[in-house]
Formats: C-alpha cells, structure tokens, sequence
C-alpha cells in the first residue's frame, strides 16, 4: 500500500504543480518532464541495485521506446535514454558473445562454413550495440552539453547531484564501447574515432575516488590504446590503483577495464591476472547496494573474457566455479566444483 500511496502522491504533485505553472509554460511538457523525473528518482534506483544484467538490458529494450516516445509532448528523456540505450546495448553485447564463442568452437572443430556464419552474426550484434551505445552517447552529449553550457572533453562543471554525473560517466563509458564494437562491426555505424580523446579528458571532471576509480581506469584504458597517450603515463599503475578503490567501494568495474585493456594489448599475463583477481576479491568483499548492477556488468565482461580464452585453449566456456582459473593449470578440486566438467 505504500508503494501506491507513494505513487497516488507523486502524480497529485504533477498535477498541482502544472496547474499552478500552466499560464508560464506548456503544461503538457511540464508535465511529461515532471513524469521522467518521477522514473528517474523512484523506479531507476531499484534498476542500479539489482544484480540481474540480462534483466536490466531487457528492460533498456522494451522501456527506451516508451520513454523516447515523451520528447513528443516536448520532455527532455536524454538523460533517461542514455541509461536505457546503454542497457540496451548490453542484449547485443551479449549476443555478440555468443555468436564469437560459436566461431572459436567452430574453428577450432575445422568446419568452415560455420565459422563463417558465427563470424558474420557476431558483426551484425556488434552493428546493433554500436548503434545503441552511439544513441546514448549522443543523448549524453545533448543533455549535458545544452543542461551545463559546457563541451564534453574542453570544459567541466559543478553537478547538481549524483545521478547527474553518474548518468555522464556512464555516457563516456558507453561511448567508448561504441567505438570498440563498431571496429568489431567493420566500423559500418560509423562511431566518431575522437570519442576516445574527448572521454580522456571529460573523465577528468569526476572525482576518481567517489566513483570507484572508473575515471583513472578508463582514461588509462585510452592511454593504451591511442598511439603515444601513454607518454609520460603509467597505465598499469593507474589501473592497478583504481582496482583497489573499486575493490573498497564494492563496484569492480575497474577491474573489467584492467581485463579489456590488457586483451586489448594481448597481454595474456596481465589478462589472466584480470580475471584472477576479480575472481578471489578479498575476503569480506561486498557490492555496493546501491549500484549492485554495474558490479554485475563488470562480472558479465571478466566471465566473457574467460569464456573466450576458455573457448580458444579448451574448446568449451568458462566452467561452473572455474572464474579465475584456466585449463592448463594443474586442476584442484574444490568444494562445489564438478570436476567431470572439465574433461
């Protein structure tokens, strides 16, 4: 019954609050914008506090439509699109996965035609998040550009609250992922290549420690991969650094970048170092409660990451309790592990 009262209360608040407002602008916008900002402080938080990534992108998927539909009756839903885009593209992301782990199987069984085909499918979903994740950072860029009087990556700004510089490291995330799946996709959306350059420096305007590390991580990310932006940098260290302050926040996100920067580079040492350490996290480690679901995507992005090697030295994913360790080191049987699952 709260949760009703609750809800009766918030539309009788629009509702008053557009008649008192509707001789000074158009209520039908006031309203639909005082609608979004209803979602965004009562049903996106119980979202960010679950674990269930597929739930999530699902979500992103069905709802991005029905939220983007408001701009109709003159809302602003950027903000809100880009949350929902960015979950919108992890479906693809997923999918993508499946369809690589089907070609590591069929090249390594020798059957050519279905490589191919896993090959080509695997573009076509890399097409698809890069699209989605393109939409989110371009809705990123719109809100906070026009909201804050600023340009992404030349100037920064005093935020009015969490959410708001959360939902702009999240568009500087996602942006990133646009440009790494549009290379997978033969770059055939057309993601802008300077994202890269513009997120180095945007990520800047956050405060490293408050947001898990993210910040370091993902500009370290760039360091690696942008030719020289390394010079005079450390991007091991720095990701090594963010790992231990996501690991104290209880969000591993930096350990995901550590994971993808280190594939990135073909460094299997640093990989499997990754993947081990997000894996035997310290004792007494907890997620975060209130971001519980972007500790759950950095796991979705380790365990793809294992499945692929598993997949490429084994020919099979990561099995049931094995995140952490690999097939050609010497097997140890543990307590809840089938070790029949690895022969």
């Amino acid at each position: 019954m709260g949760g009703f009262r609750q809800l009766r209360l918030g539309f009788a608040g629009i509702v008053i609050g557009s008649s008192v407002l509707l001789s000074a602008c158009d209520p039908i916008a006031f309203v639909s914008n005082q609608a979004l900002r209803f979602v965004e402080r009562n049903l996106v938080p119980p979202m960010l506090q679950d674990n269930d990534v597929r739930m999530a992108c699902q979500s992103g998927v069905a709802t991005a439509p029905l939220i983007m539909a408001t701009e109709n009756l003159g809302a602003d839903a950027n903000q809100l699109g880009t949350l929902l885009y960015t979950t919108a593209g992890l479906c693809a992301e997923i999918d993508a996965t499946e369809a690589e782990l089907r070609y590591l199987r069929a090249a390594r069984a020798g059957n050519v035609e279905e490589a191919q085909d896993a090959r080509i499918s695997q573009k076509r979903f890399a097409e698809l998040a890069a699209r989605r994740q393109l939409l989110a950072y371009q809705r990123f860029v719109t809100y906070y550009e026009k909201r804050y009087d600023i340009e992404i990556g030349e100037q920064c700004t005093d935020f009015y609250k969490d959410f708001d510089e959360f939902v702009y490291m999240l568009g500087l995330v996602t942006g990133l992922q646009a440009v790494l799946n549009d290379i997978v996709a033969q770059q055939v959306v057309g993601v802008p290549l300077d994202i890269a350059a513009k997120a180095e420096r945007a990520f800047t305007c956050l405060d490293n420690k408050k947001w898990w590390g993210v910040p370091l991580a993902a500009r370290a990310v760039v360091w690696n991969v942008l030719p020289g932006a390394d010079e005079g940098k450390d991007p091991w260290g720095a990701l090594n650094a963010s790992m231990a302050l996501g690991e104290e926040a209880g969000v591993r996100l930096p350990h995901a970048m550590y994971a993808l920067s280190a594939a990135g580079k073909d460094d299997q040492a640093r990989l499997r170092d990754a993947i081990r350490r997000f894996a035997n996290v310290k004792e007494g480690f907890k997620p975060n409660v209130d971001y519980r679901l972007a500790d759950s995507i950095a796991g979705l992005l380790i365990t793809t990451l294992s499945d692929r090697m598993w997949t490429e030295g084994a020919g099979t994913r990561t099995p049931s309790g094995m995140l952490g360790k690999f097939w050609d080191e010497k097997a140890e049987r543990a307590e809840g592990i089938d070790i029949s699952d690895l022969l």
